[in-house]
């Protein structure tokens, strides 16, 4: 953007030749290159060694394109000052009542800004912005955050970084799939806030209220909040409805800790330091280990937890193998130990594979689920190419085996895809929750569109699934996608016909989500 002496007669000669750069600035009757840039306006003056351009005067630069009724260039200095300005990046349009260009950074004043591309009904007014055109990063001082000229947030510091989403920078990470307005309806209608960012208060608190399965046959209202800082976090919900009303929460502040969850009669309360390799616990709980208070066990735990992480790769090789050795001991009972590890090699090239073994033996009974570990033997693998992921888990112990195959073809409209879920010798498996796996084979069909690049624009995704065990369709769904200015609003029916898994219940569902564009 700026011009030294000895640049000074280079760049009368291209005055005189009347270059054309392919930029906003390429049509008008006067532009000066600069080594960082070009700027240009319907007419130039020159005040000894400050060039002051007027009636549409503009400025090219990698990263940025300024425009203003008038620009001044100080080429002692170089610096650019202007008034009344637009600036236009890749990610944002902006508006400020003065701005200072100076090398790589433009520092503004009084500024209006937006992602959308078009209009500004979501928008970010701030007193101060620095942005390096180098790095694309950006950063506002005494920022507040708009919607529909709704405020919702206010910023002392906000730093926008170039490689991460606009939401997560805002601390809306949760836009998108699990919007923190909830609203659809499954056994019921869910409406209400959810993790909810409270952004105008220190840590970014968020805050939960929901009511749940409103309509249905045990509705539920849910209060909670959770608040993170650094190595401290704390978390607390409370569910109150007629059938059983429960709580859970989590409070960590370094060393300490405290967690409990009333529906699965846990708590406890301990110190644990973590050093490289080592983990030292110590803790006062209570368990239902099978799950039932006639089961429940209280006391005194202490104890270790060494982890040795061995790593080697040569060219596209990967191996890594991870032990580990657990010793707790009770006031009352013997003490618990287990070991096992993890061994797993990748190859990544054309094309990923990996395949990994994972095996846990714990001879003796842990009292408590913290230092609990299930024992385990399960072999698994996954191979990644163009179109087509495949993934495999055989449960040693229990004699299942699990696959996932899936395949995707991508056309210029979108991705037309097939995924089969299956897992063979199931029937009568339990997992650790209690509940009885089924063995299943189900096949889903659909349909991804390109993400949507034009405004006001539409598109649909639906999907189909089949059960061949229970011949009949398990799954349907459609997608609604809608995009304006700023936002992509979503709205989703999915219906389970035949459930997979226990998590899932036959039903319908009706989503509605939100997108910063």
């Amino acid at each position: 953007m700026w011009f030294s002496r000895r640049a000074f007669g280079g760049v009368l000669a291209w005055l005189a030749l009347g270059l054309a750069w392919a930029t906003p600035c390429r049509d008008q009757p006067y532009t000066l290159e600069t080594p960082e840039g070009l700027a240009g306006g319907g007419n130039l003056e020159f005040d000894g060694e400050v060039a002051l351009f007027s009636d549409g005067a503009c400025l090219e630069t990698p990263g940025l394109t300024l425009s203003a009724p008038s620009l001044r260039y100080d080429q002692a200095s170089g610096v650019l000052e202007a008034q009344a300005v637009e600036v236009e990046t890749p990610r944002y349009r902006l508006w400020a009542a003065e701005a200072r260009v100076q090398g790589r950074i433009l520092q503004a004043a009084n500024i209006r800004a937006t992602p959308c591309r078009c209009g500004d009904d979501l928008r970010l007014l701030a007193q101060t912005l620095h942005f390096d055109t180098e790095s694309g990063e950006v950063l506002l001082e005494e920022s507040r955050l708009e919607a529909y000229r709704f405020g919702l947030a206010q910023y002392t510091t906000l730093r926008l970084e170039p490689n991460r989403p606009l939401a997560a920078s805002l601390g809306l990470d949760q836009l998108g799939n699990s919007s923190p307005i909830r609203f659809d309806f499954d056994q019921g209608m869910n409406l209400g806030l959810s993790e909810f960012p409270l952004l105008g208060l220190p840590a970014a608190p968020r805050l939960t209220l929901l009511g749940l399965g409103l309509g249905g046959p045990d509705p539920t209202l849910r209060f909670g909040f959770s608040v993170r800082e650094e190595n401290r976090r704390a978390s607390f919900q409370f569910d109150a409805k007629a059938s059983s009303p429960k709580s859970q929460s989590e409070m960590v502040d370094g060393p300490l800790f405290f967690t409990h969850n009333s529906e699965l009669g846990r708590y406890a309360f301990g110190l644990q330091a973590s050093y490289p390799n080592l983990r030292l616990f110590g803790h006062i709980a209570q368990d239902w280990p099978d799950g039932t208070p006639a089961s429940q066990v209280r006391g005194v735990a202490a104890g270790a937890e060494l982890r040795y992480p061995l790593a080697l790769a040569e060219g596209p090789f990967r191996l890594r193998l991870e032990p580990f050795g657990l010793l707790t001991f009770y006031d009352q009972g013997p003490a618990y130990w287990a070991y096992g590890g993890r061994l797993e090699g990748r190859f990544e090239g054309d094309f990923a594979l990996r395949l990994g073994y994972t095996w846990v033996e714990s001879p003796t009974q842990g009292r408590f689920w913290l230092e609990r570990r299930e024992a385990a033997r399960k072999l698994d693998g996954g191979l990644s190419l163009p179109g087509f992921d495949l993934e495999a888990e055989r449960d040693l112990l229990k004699a299942q085996t699990q696959t996932r195959l899936r395949l995707g073809l991508q056309q210029p409209f979108g991705e037309l895809w097939a995924q089969f879920q299956g897992c063979f010798d199931c029937v009568g498996k339990t997992l650790s929750n209690g509940r009885d796996d089924w063995e299943r084979r189900e096949l889903v069909l659909g349909f991804s569109p390109r993400p949507l690049e034009c405004t006001f624009d539409l598109s649909l995704a639906p999907s189909i699934g089949y059960d061949f065990l229970r011949q009949g369709i398990s799954r349907a769904g459609l997608e609604l996608r809608y995009a304006d200015c700023c936002f992509v609003w979503r709205l989703g029916y999915q219906a389970v016909y035949i459930a997979q898994h226990p998590d899932e219940t036959p039903g319908s569902r009706l989503v509605f989500g939100l997108e910063i564009r």
